[in-house]
């Protein structure tokens, strides 16, 4: 999460008026739907911060890229339900989500071809749809009050305030090119499963996460959770370290 801010505060530095906001849900694909409510509302929330007359946000949920079945018919209701739960970021916004990113049903299984494509528009359709007249008569839950969720996105919120105060205290100019290789370098950003640059990146992948009741949490050898603060004091003192020192060769 903290990366898409970073991303859009980089993005209207540079100038850009509009700003599509892909989030993506089910990643992983054990996450908890009220989870994802909780992360998606606290981008929001930070990104949209942001706009003014010059910069506007667009929100642009999707579902995630391991989240599918193999198994066609069962992959055709994972649609379906992952579009209730776009539905559920803003339930009292008709407006929203403004863009949906269809996946196609058939992702775990073969590449979509035309009819796929088709048939899964039609099934993201018409499950907004009907989600929105099962909510309108009462027969779903209202997850605009869901206390959990509240919960969750507030925790989402203090903890990525206290990421972000870190970075611009200790990173010069933390939204330029150089300045993000430093964010990333410093291990502000935990990526323990990157692929390439590992060594380069030693910092960001020594952590450790897990999935705790449905969020993805850095713990420590024992798999307790580690605060936030602590995990900053260690980013820090990573990038302080190494003052203005050029780490980036682009």
């Amino acid at each position: 999460m903290v990366s898409s801010v970073l991303a859009a505060r980089t993005a209207k530095r540079l100038g850009v008026r509009m700003l599509i906001l892909q989030n993506m849900l089910n990643t992983p694909k054990a996450t908890w739907g009220i989870q994802d409510l909780a992360k998606s509302r606290a981008l929001l929330t930070l990104v949209r911060e942001l706009e003014d007359e010059q910069f506007r946000v667009i929100l642009q949920p999707r579902a995630g890229l391991d989240y599918f079945s193999p198994n066609l018919e069962r992959a055709k209701a994972q649609l379906a339900a992952v579009t209730a739960l776009m539905d559920d970021i803003e339930p009292h916004n008709p407006d929203s989500p403004p863009v949906i990113h269809v996946v196609s049903y058939s992702e775990a299984s073969h590449l979509a071809d035309p009819p796929v494509v088709n048939e899964s528009i039609q099934i993201t359709a018409a499950a907004l749809q009907e989600y929105r007249r099962l909510r309108k008569k009462g027969e779903v839950e209202d997850m605009s009050q869901h206390p959990e969720v509240k919960t969750r996105t507030e925790e989402l919120l203090q903890d990525a305030r206290t990421v972000l105060k870190a970075i611009e205290e200790s990173i010069p100019d933390p939204y330029s090119a150089e300045g993000l290789y430093r964010v990333l370098w410093a291990g502000f950003l935990p990526v323990p499963y990157l692929w390439e640059g590992r060594e380069e990146f030693v910092h960001a992948v020594r952590w450790q996460t897990r999935v705790i009741r449905g969020s993805v949490k850095v713990v420590d050898e024992q798999g307790i959770p580690i605060p936030v603060e602590q995990r900053m004091q260690a980013a820090m003192e990573n990038a302080l370290a190494h003052g203005g020192e050029r780490l980036w060769s682009g």
